[in-house]
């Protein structure tokens, strides 16, 4: 196992609630009523893939466009106003694999100006930490489609057999499982253990924290073949 792949919200950077705020009031725009709780299960997706998810193909037809500019604007108030909390351990983790010899690379879905919002807000540019970064413009489609991670593999160039992604959605799960990358999953985004485990996830922790302090053991496990975690 050569690099470790990261997603950003919800695995490094406390925001998926905040993703639910600005989807919630994005719809709210446009005059639709979606519960918070509808909204919650979709976070880890694109926008591509969330707008036809919660509204159906002919209200993403009519209106998707229009509300992935709207979920962007909300979005970036809410990170312009609020300072976003860094999950401990999330710094120090990439230093960690680094002395250990493993590459690093955030994957994300968030465009670049998301991703920079994000990090402003958190006070700590993830980019200058990682070997690789990849977000929605090297991609086609969005979690849970594998692209994003497909993307990361590339730029990292290596085998995808080489590579495991840490994640805290089922869709991180799914798209690892789609790419050929283990997917090692966070509690930290509020998705349950079991539900990460049947999507994909070889092991679950519960923060980066927790990862950090079980390092070896989830590089190893990450070493293992997939029959044997399983």
């Amino acid at each position: 196992m050569r690099a470790m792949i990261f997603d950003v919200d919800g695995t490094l950077v406390d925001t998926n609630a905040s993703h639910v705020r600005a989807w919630h009031r994005a719809f709210a725009r446009f005059g639709y009523d979606i519960p918070a709780e509808r909204i919650e299960v979709e976070i880890g997706k694109g926008g591509d893939k969330l707008v036809p998810s919660v509204l159906g193909k002919e209200e993403e037809a009519r209106a998707g466009d229009g509300l992935r500019q709207a979920q962007k604007e909300e979005f970036l108030a809410i990170a312009g106003r609020e300072h976003f909390r860094v999950f401990p351990g999330a710094r120090e983790i990439f230093e960690a694999l680094r002395r250990r010899g493993v590459s690093t690379a955030l994957a994300t879905s968030s465009d670049e100006k998301h991703l920079q919002a994000t990090l402003k807000s958190a006070g700590v540019d993830f980019t200058t930490l990682a070997d690789v970064v990849v977000t929605k413009s090297d991609a086609d489609e969005s979690k849970p489609s594998p692209d994003l991670v497909v993307a990361a593999v590339e730029k990292l160039d290596l085998p995808a057999a080489e590579c495991a992604m840490v994640g805290d959605t089922v869709y991180d799960a799914e798209a690892c499982e789609a790419a050929g990358v283990l997917c090692l999953g966070l509690l930290s985004g509020g998705t349950p253990a079991t539900e990460l485990l049947a999507a994909g996830a070889v092991a679950v922790w519960r923060d980066v924290a927790h990862l950090l302090q079980d390092l070896d053991r989830a590089l190893n496990i990450a070493n293992l073949p997939s029959t044997a975690v399983k």
